[in-house]
């Protein structure tokens, strides 16, 4: 068993957005994000939650604009 602890700059961003809430944690190597949409409530009711790398974040934002402006 191998067991290695290393420490790593990264960045959280936070969003309130009235009955929503969103939390976005770069990647400390650069290549991505992870992702949490809150709904508002005394649970905060989870909506979303990913892991993306960049490009594939880039992707859903077209497919995401496609999609509204259809």
């Amino acid at each position: 068993m191998k067991l290695e602890t290393m420490k790593a700059d990264s960045k959280e961003i936070y969003l309130d957005a009235g009955d929503m809430s969103v939390t976005i944690n770069t990647w400390a190597n650069s290549e991505g994000a992870s992702i949490m949409v809150h709904g508002k409530g005394p649970e905060l009711p989870l909506r979303m939650a990913g892991a993306f790398r960049w490009e594939e974040l880039d992707a859903i934002l077209v497919a995401l604009a496609a999609a509204r402006a259809a």
